[in-house]
């Protein structure tokens, strides 16, 4: 049996300051808000993909606030997570994270012909640029 998994539809972050992680995701990587519940969350479009910020201390979502109960806390480590652009795209946007203050690293050319660049979001989510 093939792997049923068709992609990703969703990435769900746990953020520390709501209004500084949206800036980040908004205005820097021009993501699109579809939904807010101001202080709480915001789901942001980033193509095919929702990425939805949640603080870490008042979610007010049924489901975060129930795990949150049932947890005790946020938890779980994840790497990073990697959002495709076009490789057209690619170099230049390297260099507007560079010239907005951030420390990337890129572009990082692997064996099989992807390029990535790769730089910090303002929770320490540690974000991949590619092209794949």
């Amino acid at each position: 049996m093939g792997c049923r998994i068709k992609g990703v539809s969703e990435i769900a972050f746990w953020v520390n300051d709501l209004v500084v992680a949206k800036r980040f995701y908004v205005d820097l990587l021009g993501c699109e808000i579809v939904d807010e519940d101001d202080g709480h969350n915001v789901f942001l479009k980033a193509g095919d993909v929702l990425i939805v910020l949640f603080d870490r201390e008042s979610p007010n979502t049924n489901l975060a606030n129930d795990y949150l109960a049932r947890t005790g806390g946020a938890r779980g480590d994840v790497y990073h997570v990697a959002l495709r652009m076009d490789r057209s795209d690619l170099d230049s946007f390297g260099e507007e994270l560079k010239t907005a203050g951030l420390v990337v690293k890129g572009p990082v050319d692997f064996a099989g012909g992807r390029r990535s660049y790769f730089t910090e979001d303002p929770d320490q989510h540690y974000i991949e640029f590619t092209d794949r």
